[in-house]
Parts: structure tokens; C-alpha cells; sequence
């Protein structure tokens, strides 16, 4: 999406150094993604213009449970220095007020000269009105800088507002022959050590990782961040459990009281067994069910209700194959291992191949990287 301008007068502009700092703004926000929920992680970088060369006078990005906001964190670096700064803000600040003031009325206050932002905040209580509100305090707007980019950022919050559930992302780690497992059941690791890392600093960057009971029974995980120093950074465990067959011995369970868990049931679960799960503290949300296993949208749909912005689901096939033919899918991360499972194998979409997401024209591959020996193709939702 092209750059607009507004009406309001406004100083000399570099589109390209425009693009240049909503980049870094975004890389900013990026520090706390998978910690602000119900919030989105926004970067803001103040820059004072007025000299030979311009000058970063402060950072913020949103903290750890969605407040202080990146503003209002950018705004207290740069104390006085924000006079007459160009504010670069990678999602348009709010205009509601709660117990402290919005974020559009703090970069008044602070009479920063311009603001540049990325995107129209979708949520209805802000919606348009916080660049209205700068504007009509004569502060120069520009919106619409690195659009695309900020978009995918704040997908988790924009999926939330206008489609009632979390942005989903896939992830499978397959074969060469496009395989999760074999048939038997048994445990099989497919990718490499450097994808393993991956995946471990993939999971930070989530609310929640969501698996079905199928892959609970054949692997036992913890779901938890096992790279050091960020054991605390573990997103919440989710499984979709139409019987709430999960053991109370299973590794989820025990580990219940250090990282939050989430049983996902139907109907007729027993309610014996989900007293037992919610007595040794996970806690229990019930939906319909459809296909044989839980309802997914329906599934979805609670997440967000309990503020879940952003879920990496990890198994399995059954699960991933809903989701695809669902289309309840915004990004699919493939790792592929050039091992060769062979005909016993299982297909990473149950029955359906996986030129589903590489070849359907519903997703747009964006990312090719080596990692280690295997190969990370990135889609995203066209």
C-alpha cells in the first residue's frame, strides 16, 4: 500500500528514510511479540529532524502485558527531546481513554510535529479516530509506511478484531516425501538440531502453541521453550481434547503449575476427568464438536475470547488438515528434512498432499531459508 499523505501541513519528508524507520519501529516491536496479549507489539521510534542530520531522541515498544504502550514508552526516553519530533508508530495510536490517557492525546501533549504509522488500528475505539485526533491538533500525519510488512505484525491483533479469532500459524516439519511420522506411531524426529532451535524461538514469539490429542499420545511433549534463559518466555499449552483423554501423568499435566495449560473439550467429555484436569491446574473450555474432534472454529473463536492473538499449532496431520480445508490458516512455516520416510509413512495433511498451502493460490511463499540441513519455506495468507 502506497504512502498517504493528509491535509495537514506537513515538514520536508524522505519517503525512504520514512521506510527506513518504520523498519527498525517494527524490529522494535518485535521484542515483545507473544507478551502483549490482548494488545498488539508496537514499535515507535521518535526522530528529531531539525539539525543537519536526524536524530533517534527515543525507542519504546509495547511491554509485557500489553502496557505501557510504545508511546507512551517512547515518549518517556525521550523526555523533552520529543518536541517537534517526527513520531514513527508501526499501528495507529489509540484514541480511547481508559484510567490514563490515549496514546494520540500523550503525542499532543508531547507536540511532536509528525506522525508517521503503518496502519489504521481496525479496533472500533480507535478506528481512524487517533489520526483525526492529531490531525486536528495541527500535527503533520502520514500513514500507510510499510503497510504490508506491519500488517503481518499485527495480524494476531487484526485477526482478533475483525475475525473473532487468534491468527493462526502452522507449522510442519516433513520429509522429503512429505511425511510428519509413521504409522506406527512411534516417536520419529524428522529435522535437524538447527531446526529444533527454530522451532524453540518460534514458540517465544507466541501466546499460545496448540496441538491435538493425537500428537499428545504418541510423543508425551512438554510444548514448553527449551533454549536458555527463556524458559519463562514459554507460551501457553493448548490441546484439543474432545474426551479429555489427556492423563493426569502426561507431561503437560505435571507441568501444569510452571506453564499455563488449556484443555479444549467437547460435550461428552466426563466431567469427572475435567475436574480431576482443572484440580491439577489446567483449566478447561468447552466447545462443540464436528469431524470427530473438537470444533474448530468454535475452538478459535474462545481463544480470542480469552485473548489469544497469536497460536502456533504443531500437530497434528488431522489438525493441520482441518485448519487448511478451513481455511483457518494466515501462515504456514514448512521444515523439510531430506530424509525419505517412505510408503509406511504419515502424510503431514493426513489424506491430503501438501501442495494444498504450495501450490493453492490462497498463500504467497515469502520466506526460503537453509537451516542446518534442512530447508524453511514461509507462507503467508495472500
Amino acid at each position: 500500500m502506497p504512502a498517504r499523505r493528509t491535509k495537514a501541513a506537513s515538514p520536508v519528508v524522505d519517503p525512504e528514510f520514512d521506510r527506513r524507520m518504520m523498519a527498525a519501529a517494527l524490529r522494535l516491536g518485535r521484542r515483545n511479540l507473544g507478551r502483549t496479549k490482548p494488545n498488539p507489539a508496537v514499535g515507535c521510534i521518535l526522530v528529531n529532524t531539525d539539525g543537519d542530520e536526524p536524530v533517534v531522541v527515543g525507542r519504546g515498544w509495547t511491554a509485557a502485558g500489553g502496557r505501557p504502550h510504545a508511546e507512551k514508552e517512547a515518549l518517556k526516553d525521550a523526555g523533552a527531546a520529543a518536541k517537534g519530533a517526527t513520531a514513527y508508530v508501526t499501528l495507529e495510536p489509540c484514541a480511547h481513554t481508559g484510567r490514563v490517557k490515549s496514546c494520540s492525546m500523550a503525542l499532543i501533549d508531547a507536540k511532536v510535529a509528525r506522525v508517521v504509522t503503518a496502519l489504521v488500528d481496525p479496533d472500533p475505539r480507535t478506528q481512524g479516530q487517533g489520526h483525526a485526533m492529531l490531525e486536528e491538533a495541527g500535527i503533520a500525519v502520514t500513514t500507510g509506511v510499510l503497510a504490508e510488512e506491519a500488517a503481518r505484525a499485527h495480524s494476531g491483533h487484526i485477526q482478533r478484531i475483525t475475525k473473532g479469532r487468534p491468527h493462526i500459524t502452522l507449522k510442519l516439519a516433513v520429509s522429503a516425501d512429505g511425511m510428519i511420522g509413521t504409522r506406527g506411531g512411534e516417536r520419529m524426529i524428522i529435522t535437524g538440531v538447527e531446526a529444533f532451535t527454530a522451532v524453540q524461538a518460534m514458540r517465544v514469539t507466541f501466546d499460545a502453541v496448540m496441538v491435538g490429542m493425537g500428537t499428545v499420545l504418541a510423543d508425551d511433549p512438554r510444548l514448553t521453550v527449551r533454549l536458555p534463559g527463556l524458559a519463562d518466555r514459554s507460551p501457553t499449552r493448548v490441546i484439543l481434547d474432545a474426551t479429555a483423554r489427556l492423563s493426569l501423568e502426561s507431561n503437560l499435566v505435571k507441568t501444569a503449575g510452571e506453564v499455563p495449560l488449556i484443555v479444549i473439550t467437547g460435550p461428552q467429555a466426563p466431567e469427572n476427568q475435567k475436574t480431576a484436569l482443572e484440580a491439577a491446574g489446567a483449566r478447561i473450555l468447552s466447545v462443540d464438536v464436528a469431524s470427530g474432534g473438537v470444533d474448530l472454529r468454535q475452538a478459535l473463536a474462545a481463544l480470542a475470547e480469552e485473548d489469544f492473538t497469536r497460536v502456533l499449532v504443531e500437530g497434528g496431520a488431522e489438525v493441520a488438515a482441518n485448519l487448511v480445508s478451513n481455511d483457518l490458516i494466515d501462515e504456514v512455516v514448512i521444515l523439510r528434512a531430506p530424509v525419505v520416510v517412505g510408503p509406511n509413512g504419515v502424510r503431514a495433511l493426513a489424506g491430503t498432499a501438501l501442495s494444498a498451502v504450495e501450490r493453492s493460490p490462497r498463500y504467497r511463499l515469502i520466506e526460503t531459508a537453509a537451516v542446518g540441513e534442512d530447508t524453511l519455506r514461509r507462507y503467508v495468507r495472500v
